[in-house]
């Protein structure tokens, strides 16, 4: 049954491109309201690239059409379009002008990804067309498409399995809000039958797992092939689950590891730990009953809505364009919304494959070494999406780097490299975001506020990626010289202007001590010299470089207290410690809060009790309290074995055990105790090395604890004392010297 043309809104759950015979097609897969869901069929698409307008016409002739378009390349001239009737053909044609020595433009754009970003759809989208109900949903074919701004309620399961040793299935559990379904009984085959069953009658728009591809999604899988079962998952078929290698050199090292993925038509799949981790959740400290499908079914759906995965996944879709299991994917971020606005300006851009490597290590941040020590009254500054920032004050922009159109329309930045102010698009798409999450923190949504501040940190660093096809270390240092200017000029007014010392800084932060007795006049002198600093600085880039300066110094905080440790065996005249410090700011109760920043505290790889010591010592430092006593007091319980729950090791396994052939850390030694593949090894070291907490058989090496936990967290702070850790704890130290 047919209906009659009309609109209809809805949101992007998976999206396929593949060459159907004599023509490529695209099936996207969205959901509507009130639980509708459509398929959406294009078939009159046809992929594209561009050439230059002088390759010969019978280079090109297994294109189905060329057309010459009011469009250049940002390096050689005036290009035309190629249109294919399929991937491969416009593939082929690709490599055959490579081969042949010509220029070839975005020709490694997937059809997909070019017909949603030409849509300007990111997430949401309205279709008009003519519908066709097929069964549960609508399906529509060749609709005009474009960019919505609607959202659906999703539907969201949970799926956990219970396991043999040899990977059989004893039951599956499925887990929405307000119901859980446990499928377990009768034979495997029955259980994965009465499975499908459940998944097509509750018919969920996400998959939610822990490891969801390579476990939860690859075993049901296999055994459905086991058992003669099509593995068929979604709304139509084609469910499947691949693997493949990805390497990334690590130092001396190569880790390569394997990536599972999954693709289950209409049908989102996350996988929690991946996602967690995308919106800076620790996956790690999460706790989940393994050992019942049941309760871990339920244990993962409350922890994807405890932490709130779904609405940070749908904003940064609907900024993005990416889809909601995305994790990563800056470059095609970018890409998405910037090409679309090269093309409209009459600009084709390069293939990846074409960027120029650097000649040189790309420029970081500007880092003022940090002077070692306690302080008092210490005000901390940060420039707010200071690179963005930079990016809009000197419209920084791969478009404008290349098209300058003469003197008047030119704006340099304090490095030397030159802009064009009228041929921009990042600086217009910056300003767009900057507004959209003023809008975001003014309707008090932190989800949407976050995704756009990554997003902007992460559209100024892909232009120092090599795997993003606008790279230039011109446009990338044009970014972070700049933030170290910036940096610098705003140190040296600073201290000018307050008679005080900035006693560090690290690319958009600055820490200015006051000294002493200074409690009561710190917030209101913080406030002063944020807005004063920032007014000079807009007349400086004003008058000297004739910029509209878009950067705003925050007043951040005041420290009550202040530490910088030393380098190790730096010694009172030494060099602090890089991005590492303590503060301790004082609430209108007088309780003291302590920050930590790249200490023992703030990390995950040390042991409960070093980062409880930590905390402890801090306070009696900032406090005036003598140290001694608790210090020693500590390491006493420690070897009696009062704090033994709180010496169990973290860590992650980043590869398989059996990549580890010479030199195995002590986590892996642990977990191949085990017998079977873990993601987090937990695990003590004890007098016969390494063994996880699951199988302990031998005493704790408290020594080790003593050395490694203890010393090194207290030698730190007792730097400032003069003091010593292993003097103080053998007795070689007056205890009230």
């Amino acid at each position: 049954m047919y209906m009659a043309d009309s609109t209809f809104e809805c949101f992007l759950l998976t999206a396929n491109c593949r060459d159907n015979g004599p023509r490529c097609e695209i099936t996207l897969w969205a959901a509507g309201e009130p639980g509708a869901r459509a398929r959406i069929t294009v078939t009159d698409f046809r992929p594209v690239f561009f050439c230059p307008r002088t390759v010969p016409a019978a280079e090109t002739a297994a294109a189905a059409e060329r057309k010459p378009l009011p469009m250049r390349s940002l390096s050689s001239g005036d290009a035309d379009c190629l249109y294919f009737n399929t991937y491969a053909a416009m593939q082929q044609t690709a490599r055959h002008l490579r081969d042949n020595g010509y220029p070839v433009f975005e020709s490694d754009i997937n059809p997909l990804a070019r017909y949603l970003m030409e849509r300007m759809v990111s997430g949401s989208m309205r279709v008009t067309g003519n519908p066709r109900r097929w069964g549960n949903f609508t399906a529509v074919v060749n609709p005009h498409l474009r960019g919505g701004t609607f959202v659906p309620n999703f539907r969201a399961m949970a799926v956990c399995i219970d396991t043999n040793e040899d990977e059989s299935i004893q039951a599956i559990s499925c887990a929405e809000e307000g119901a859980v379904h446990k499928i377990t009984g009768g034979s495997e085959r029955r259980i994965l039958s009465d499975f499908m069953t459940c998944l097509m009658k509750q018919d969920p728009d996400i998959l939610i797992g822990w490891k969801a591809a390579g476990f939860t999604l690859r075993i049901i899988r296999e055994r459905c092939e086991k058992n003669d079962i099509p593995f068929e998952l979604g709304r139509e078929k084609g469910s499947r689950v691949a693997s493949s290698e990805r390497s990334r050199s690590w130092r001396t090292e190569t880790i390569t590891r394997t990536v599972w993925s999954a693709k289950i038509p209409g049908r989102v799949v996350m996988d929690l730990p991946s996602m967690l981790r995308t919106y800076n959740h620790p996956a790690d400290d999460c706790r989940l009953d393994f050992t019942d499908s049941e309760a871990c079914a339920k244990d993962i759906l409350k922890i994807f809505n405890d932490a709130e995965v779904l609405p940070n996944a749908i904003e940064r879709s609907r900024r993005t364009g990416q889809t909601l299991e995305s994790v990563g994917g800056s470059v095609a971020s970018f890409e998405h919304l910037y090409l679309p606005r090269l093309h409209r300006a009459g600009f084709v851009a390069n293939d990846t494959a074409d960027i120029t490597m650097p000649s040189q290590p790309l420029a970081g941040g500007y880092v003022l070494e940090p002077t070692p020590g306690l302080y008092d009254n210490v005000l901390v500054f940060d420039f707010k999406s200071l690179y963005p920032s930079i990016v809009m004050s000197f419209m920084i922009d791969p478009l404008g780097f290349k098209v300058i159109n003469g003197d008047d329309d030119k704006i340099t930045t304090p490095i030397g490299t030159s802009f064009s102010r009228t041929n921009s698009i990042l600086p217009e798409i910056i300003r767009e975001l900057m507004a959209g999450r003023a809008a975001a923190t003014e309707q008090k949504n932190p989800y949407l506020s976050t995704a756009i501040k990554l997003l902007m940190n992460s559209f100024a660093g892909v232009l120092g990626s090599t795997g993003c096809r606008f790279f230039s270390e011109h446009l990338s240092g044009s970014i972070t010289k700049t933030g170290q200017h910036i940096l610098k000029i705003s140190i040296e007014h600073i201290e000018k202007v307050s008679g005080k010392k900035v006693i560090y800084g690290d690319t958009d932060s600055i820490f200015l001590d006051l000294g002493k007795d200074m409690e009561d006049k710190a917030a209101e002198l913080g406030k002063s010299i944020s807005k004063e600093t920032g007014a000079w600085l807009r007349e400086h880039l004003k008058e000297k470089y004739d910029a509209n300066s878009a950067l705003e110094l925050k007043y951040e905080c005041h420290f009550r207290r202040f530490f910088i440790p030393p380098l190790r065996h730096g010694g009172t005249d030494g060099q602090g410690t890089k991005k590492h410090y303590c503060g301790a700011a004082v609430d209108s109760n007088g309780k003291m809060e302590l920050t930590f920043r790249g200490m023992e505290s703030a990390r995950n790889d040390w042991t409960d009790l070093a980062k409880e010591f930590q905390h402890e010592l801090f306070i009696k430092l900032f406090s005036g309290q003598p140290l001694e006593e608790y210090i020693i007091a500590t390491t006493e319980h420690l070897q009696r074995g009062d704090y033994d729950d709180k010496l169990i090791y973290k860590k992650r396994m980043r590869k398989s055990m059996d990549s580890y052939t010479v030199n195995v850390p002590p986590h892996v030694q642990a977990a191949k105790l085990l017998g079977t593949p873990v993601r987090l090894v937990r695990y003590y070291i004890t007098k016969d090395g390494p063994q996880p907490v699951e199988k302990l058989s031998a005493p704790l090496d408290y020594q080790h604890y003593i050395d490694s936990q203890l010393g090194p967290v207290a030698d730190s702070i007792l730097w400032w004392t003069g003091k010593n850790f292993d003097k103080l704890i053998s007795g070689q130290q007056d205890l009230f010297g």
